[in-house]
């Protein structure tokens, strides 16, 4: 089966479609209760809750930060039990319950293009497909709610889902990103969970934060996710503040530059530095091969080679609780030497793998063979001792070490108000309230510098063509055959980068810059494609295919 390829579409007009000029000063942030259940296949990961649909259908979903991914929800269907898992014990509650469009009222599919499998598309898990993670969805526009019924949390219409049912993602996805969502119609892009909220002034701006939680703690401590702000109770302020990575795909990206453990005598498990991107939609740690064998001589973990993973025996598991090493990730920005550290017990290594991956429960240490750099990843094993607080109005994020405060603390949360146009390299403290960053009203954001114009237009061209030289990966093979049908492209587009505040000269981009057109079809070796047009924006091809598949 063939999987079309996902691309990113910069647009120099994209911010006007973030809603940028919206003033969401006054505005509180929301803070989104756990579901207090812990989930998942591959460790104990803390769930947080959203209805879906009319009547409401309540699911369990894991944050996702991806940016590519991120621009939908995806909620698990029913061929993800019947089909792919038939034996797997109470499967529904397993993987966080089930969503059935065709009870919902509000379920639609209007203005996406249907073939005889209906919407059924390649998720767009560019960089999750970089580790084999791959899958497919059957999209549509529902009614969602945030938390549970009562919850007095906001409840939005016409927001795109993905219903998935590979085990690749065993739990659904609450996706973070702000970027606008495209069904291959560049002219009707469809708002993100965070890009309607923020559009309707639900929250004071395009921001989250988030850390996975910890169940190895005594009492357990959920996770903690806020949307347009943050918790100063659950992290550690520091100084180091990060920019978002020059490709949108992997703009969480920070610079690992060494890992230690506190045991008199020990050598550096990774002495070089790395660039390594923190993504929630994976569950392990991906490093170097021989810092992961590295990792393994010193902690007698047993390397299987079927299921590419670290197993750890009784033996030595007894040997690792005994010790308790504390691991020490430093990270910064490759170009500084200023840093911080997040320290990693090892409990927080401590999983089980449980069905369908193992048919007994099998102790694990998430530690995964990175064959090349892009496969370097931070996932929810790295994410339960670090804050993540993501700013996208100032294109920056930091990472904190992780608090676990007690249950009879409460909540102190701050919100991240949008940047003052004419500061936008004001960066917020993560600790305090940013004061001086609220825009005034008619402050338009979403402008350009004319003299820059040409230049940023050229990047995004480079950046275009470079990812349209590599080649399409192919999914997982699936038992039905998949239709000639032509599938529709998703196309995310994300924001411009943020403009330097002092220029005074700005101006507003045309609407039509990006001179969008009906492209000319072809009968190639896949079905039918959209050829190449002149202009600097390209849509590519793609096939729709059939639920089924098993990894």
């Amino acid at each position: 089966m063939f999987m079309s390829r996902q691309l990113f579409l910069f647009t120099l007009s994209g911010l006007s479609s973030l809603g940028y000029s919206t003033l969401n000063a006054s505005t509180a942030p929301l803070s989104i209760p756990p579901s207090l259940y812990w989930d998942g296949d591959n460790g104990r990961w803390s769930t947080f809750h959203i209805q879906v649909g009319t009547p409401a259908q309540t699911v369990r979903l894991l944050p996702g930060t991806s940016a590519s991914a991120g621009s939908t929800i995806w909620v698990v269907i029913p061929e993800g039990c019947v089909d792919v898992n038939p034996d797997l014990e109470n499967c529904l509650n397993e993987r966080g319950y089930l969503f059935q469009s065709n009870q919902s009222l509000t379920w639609s599919t209007q203005g996406i293009k249907t073939g005889v499998d209906g919407a059924i598309f390649s998720l767009n898990t560019f960089e999750e497909g970089n580790l084999g993670l791959l899958g497919n969805g059957s999209y549509g526009y529902d009614t969602i709610s945030l938390g549970l019924p009562g919850s007095g949390l906001p409840t939005l219409e016409k927001q795109v889902i993905a219903g998935i049912w590979t085990d690749d993602f065993y739990l659904g996805s609450l996706g973070l990103s702000p970027v606008p969502f495209n069904f291959t119609n560049l002219d009707d892009p469809q708002p993100s969970m965070l890009g309607t909220l923020y559009n309707k002034s639900l929250i004071p701006s395009p921001s989250w934060s988030y850390t996975a939680g910890a169940y190895y703690q005594t009492p357990p401590v959920f996770g903690s996710l806020t949307l347009g702000g943050f918790d100063t109770t659950r992290f550690k302020p520091n100084n180091l503040t990060f920019a978002f990575g020059a490709d949108f795909s992997r703009d969480l990206l920070v610079n690992l530059k060494s890992i230690t453990y506190d045991t008199a005598g020990s050598s550096p498990l990774l002495a070089s530095s790395i660039d390594v991107f923190i993504d929630s939609l994976v569950a392990e740690i991906w490093l170097p091969v021989d810092v992961c064998e590295e990792f393994a001589k010193q902690f007698n973990l047993t390397w299987n080679a079927q299921g590419q993973l670290y197993l750890v025996e009784e033996q030595a598991h007894a040997a690792l609780v005994k010790q308790n090493p504390a691991f020490t990730f430093t990270i910064g920005q490759e170009s500084s030497q200023e840093t911080i550290n997040i320290v990693l017990p090892y409990a927080a290594f401590d999983l089980n793998l449980t069905a369908p991956i193992v048919g007994n429960t099998s102790r694990y240490f998430p530690l995964k063979q990175a064959q090349n750099s892009t496969q370097y990843t931070f996932g929810r094993t790295f994410l339960q001792e670090a804050y993540v607080i993501a700013d996208y109005g100032r294109r920056n994020f930091s990472v904190s070490q992780a608090l676990f405060s007690s249950t009879s603390v409460a909540q102190n949360i701050v919100a991240i108000e949008v940047p003052d146009i004419s500061n936008v390299h004001t960066v917020p403290n993560h600790g305090k309230k940013n004061k001086g960053s609220e825009m005034g009203k008619g402050a338009i954001a979403g402008v350009v510098i004319a003299a820059i114009t040409v230049l940023t237009a050229a990047v995004f061209a480079a950046i275009l063509w470079f990812k349209s030289q590599k080649k399409p990966r192919e999914a997982p093979a699936e038992s039905i055959t998949p239709p000639e049908n032509p599938a529709v492209d998703v196309v995310l587009v994300p924001p411009p980068p943020e403009l330097d505040g002092y220029k005074t000269s700005v101006h507003e981009i045309d609407g039509h810059f990006s001179m969008n057109q009906e492209l000319p079809a072809h009968e190639g070796h896949w079905g039918r494609h959209e050829l190449i047009s002149e202009v600097s924006l390209h849509e590519l091809g793609g096939r729709e295919v059939a639920p089924a598949a098993t990894r």
